[in-house]
């Protein structure tokens, strides 16, 4: 019975199979190192040279650099020394005398231009033509310009062209567009913000400079502007009144002035202004215009009542 069984049955084997595992911690077969000891092995792919398309930095040669900048950095030291003067830095009249480097060069502007045009021009005079191109600016001119009273040839009130600007000249120019004054309190007289509002609480009226030059030119408000020939004269204590006209020669009647502070009785000033219409003394236009002589009309008053006075004190 045991040997049919072993017939019937059978046997079957099975052979393990190499499976690669990459990263795999091994341990190590020497004998030294412990059993607990583990290490691990990463294979690296090859770069093949052979592939043309593949580009890598020299390792080496960088390395080297690296270490020639750190040797340089540390090598780097600054030393600072004192001049040991109490002298400003930096101009010694703190840029008064400094000129202005916002324009054009000197040697480059339409001035210089026109001032090497015009040597070249004087030392062609003259002689016959060279055929050479001495540029657009230098052509011969055979009108030769002089200086006149409103400057030199070449400067750019005689010549066309634009002007050199003036290096002295300091101009500091602020535009205020933005007065900084509350709107709301200003036309209203309230504030949501109240104090704490950062534009001025101001109520009253300022001119713009336009305005202050106009009144200004035009002597409003008792200013008169530069243009006023009589702004700067010194008015004398003797009154410069006249005391009779100046056409009939006679005491005043109905005086009267014009614009140019002339005094004519009413009368005298209507007969001359049906021949011209210019005044009797200076032959300056009137227009027409007679206002009445109220400092003449005054004095006259007053002599009256002077008189009157008088004649009071003579009865008593």
């Amino acid at each position: 019975m045991d040997s049919d069984k072993e017939k019937n049955s059978c046997t079957f084997l099975f052979n393990k199979s190499k499976i690669r595992k990459r990263g795999i911690r091994q341990r190590k077969k020497s004998s030294d190192s412990s059993e607990d000891e583990t290490k691990v092995f990463k294979k690296e792919s090859k770069i093949s040279d052979s592939n043309p398309l593949r580009q890598r930095t020299n390792t080496s040669s960088k390395r080297k650099t690296e270490k020639s900048d750190s040797s340089d950095e540390e090598n780097i030291t600054v030393s600072y020394k004192s001049r040991r003067t109490i002298a400003v830095a930096g101009p010694s009249d703190q840029g008064a005398t400094a000129i202005l480097e916002t324009e054009t060069e000197l040697d480059k502007d339409a001035q210089a231009i026109f001032e090497r045009a015009q040597k070249i021009n004087e030392e062609l005079e003259g002689k016959e033509d060279d055929k050479i191109y001495r540029g657009l600016n230098n052509y011969s001119q055979y009108y030769k310009k002089k200086d006149t009273a409103a400057g030199n040839a070449s400067s750019g009130m005689v010549r066309k062209g634009p002007i050199r600007a003036p290096a002295n000249i300091r101009t500091t120019v602020r535009w205020d567009y933005q007065p900084d004054i509350c709107k709301d309190y200003k036309e209203t007289g309230y504030c949501g913000f109240g104090d704490s509002c950062k534009f001025l609480h101001d109520r009253s009226d300022y001119k713009l400079g336009w305005q202050l030059e106009r009144d200004a030119i035009n002597g409003a408000g008792g200013n008169s502007g530069d243009e006023d020939d009589k702004k700067y004269e010194i008015d004398s204590d003797e009154d410069n009144l006249p005391f009779k006209c100046f056409i009939c020669r006679n005491t005043f009647v109905d005086p009267i002035v014009t614009k140019c502070k002339h005094y004519f009785c009413e009368k005298c000033a209507l007969e001359q202004y049906k021949k011209t219409t210019r005044c009797f003394v200076c032959n300056t236009q009137t227009n027409g215009v007679f206002n009445p002589a109220k400092e003449i009309i005054a004095r006259v008053k007053a002599d009256e009542n002077k008189s009157i006075n008088e004649s009071s004190d003579d009865d008593v």
